[in-house]
This record gives C-alpha cells, sequence and structure tokens, in this order.
C-alpha cells in the first residue's frame, strides 16, 4: 500500500495540528495575532514530532463554524504558517481546509503536502444545512492546479451529519472508489474526539481493497483494537492536554499512544 511508502510503515498514525483560529474566523485572537497563532502551531508541532508520530495533518480546525467557501486569508495565513514551519517538520505532513475541497488543493500546492484530508463527494444535511460536494469540479480542479497524484484521505460521512440520500455504507464506498480513487478513505463519528461505530468500519472495508482509516475517537486505549479492523487512524482530540479539544498537544499523551502502536505493529 501507498502508506508504507510515505510514512515507512504499515497501519500508520497521523496527528492532528489544530491551527488556531486565523483572522476573520469568530475565535481569533486580535491581541495575540498571528505571532500567538503560529508559537502555538511550533508547539504542537514538535509535540506530536517527538512523541512519535507517523504524520501530521494541519487543519483550520478552530475556524468554527466552518464555512464552505473558505476565505482567501483563511488559506493564505495558513500557507504562511507551514511556510515558516516548513525546516522544523520531519515527518510527512497533510493539510485540510475545513470545508472546502477546492482551496485544499490549492494549499496542498503552495505547500508541497504529501497528502490532503477533505470531503470530496456526495451531499449531506446537517448543523451546517444542506451541503454539496460536486466531485466532478472539484477532481477538475484538483488537476488544473497541479495536484493530479497527490494522495487523498477522504471522507465517508461528515461528522455531524447524514446523507441526503441515505444509502448504504458499502454503496457509498464502491461508488466513490470508482470515481475519483481516493489514496483512502475516512470513517467518522458524530463530533471531534467521538468513538466511531466499528461496524461501519468493517462494512468499508468489505467493500473495496482501498484503505480505511478511522478519523476521529481514537484513543490509547481503543488504538490497537481500531487498527486491528481499520488500516490507520488520525487522532486529535485525544493528543492535548486532559484530552480537551482546544488545549495544546501533550507529548506525553503522543508518546504514550505510539509506544502502544509501536508495540502491536511488531507482529505484523
Amino acid at each position: 500500500m501507498w502508506m508504507k511508502k510515505v510514512f515507512g510503515t504499515d497501519k500508520p498514525v497521523l496527528g492532528m495540528l489544530h491551527l488556531m483560529a486565523l483572522p476573520t474566523d469568530p475565535k481569533y485572537d486580535e491581541k495575540g495575532g498571528m505571532k500567538a497563532v503560529i508559537d502555538r502551531a511550533r508547539k504542537d508541532l514538535h509535540a506530536l514530532q517527538d512523541g512519535g508520530i507517523d504524520g501530521i495533518i494541519f487543519c483550520n480546525e478552530f475556524s468554527i463554524p466552518y464555512v464552505e467557501n473558505v476565505r482567501t486569508v483563511t488559506v493564505a495565513c495558513m500557507a504562511r504558517i507551514i511556510g515558516e514551519l516548513k525546516s522544523e517538520i520531519k515527518v510527512p505532513f497533510g493539510v485540510d481546509v475545513a470545508m472546502d475541497p477546492y482551496k485544499v488543493f490549492d494549499l496542498a500546492a503552495a505547500v508541497e503536502a504529501d497528502f490532503v484530508r477533505e470531503s470530496f463527494f456526495g451531499a449531506y444535511a446537517g448543523d451546517y444545512g444542506i451541503v454539496s460536494y460536486p466531485q466532478g469540479e472539484i477532481e477538475r480542479h484538483r488537476v488544473d492546479v497541479g495536484c493530479k497524484d497527490i494522495y487523498t484521505l477522504a471522507t465517508l460521512v461528515p461528522e455531524g451529519a447524514k446523507q441526503v440520500s441515505e444509502r448504504p455504507i458499502e454503496d457509498i464506498v464502491k461508488s466513490a472508489t470508482f470515481s475519483i480513487a481516493p489514496g483512502a478513505l475516512l470513517v467518522y463519528g458524530n463530533n471531534a474526539g467521538s468513538q466511531v461505530d466499528t461496524a461501519n468500519i468493517i462494512r468499508a472495508k468489505s467493500a473495496t481493497d482501498t484503505p480505511v482509516f478511522v478519523s476521529n475517537g481514537v484513543k490509547a486505549e481503543t488504538v490497537v483494537d481500531i487498527l486491528s479492523i481499520s488500516d490507520g487512524c488520525v487522532v486529535g482530540t485525544w493528543f492535548k492536554f486532559d484530552g480537551k479539544f482546544y488545549n495544546a498537544v501533550d507529548v506525553s499523551r503522543v508518546k504514550k499512544l505510539m509506544d502502544i502502536v509501536r508495540e502491536y505493529r511488531k507482529d505484523l
């Protein structure tokens, strides 16, 4: 699988680097400014790397509540942050621009990311109303900006949402892999840090040879069980101090989980 080539291991664990709110975001710290955002990102980057993470995903996580057409200033700030940290990034990294599948490729092209994580297909109803991802237009934009060969981690059903037209998860997997051939499919829980329904992981795996990742709700206590039925996972909230979403990354929690993972992978 491609993950071995990119991350140097089977069943990789990717850590989320949640960027603090950016200019125009409701939670942006105008007093601290971009310096505060960059300082926090640098600390989180080193905590993830020092803890032994396999890869990192930079995301404008604290832009909550999100918009579909992400503002140019958001992507510009993300590019600046990653650019300033580039020489310190020692592991493969990806980008996620919530919730814009066009601008995630713009950002990936600018910073030469190894992969992207995003929603690329389907129509969903949830907290943000009706959201639609026209995969034909998105794929053409991807090619236009030079990201044809970048690996994509594609959401099956976004957290906090339901399909507008309910279909079995197996059908979504088959049509998505046929149409856009993602690098991996992502199974989510209902919201950040929530447990994923393991039945959905198993059902998704049964319908495809494409790798299936668990994208939230992973903890030290559950990571082995999750990796035993999936091809990799993404960890965000659990790596924070006290496991709280808005807190900084705690290197000791990263190390604890990754020590468990490395021990598990010895027997693969």
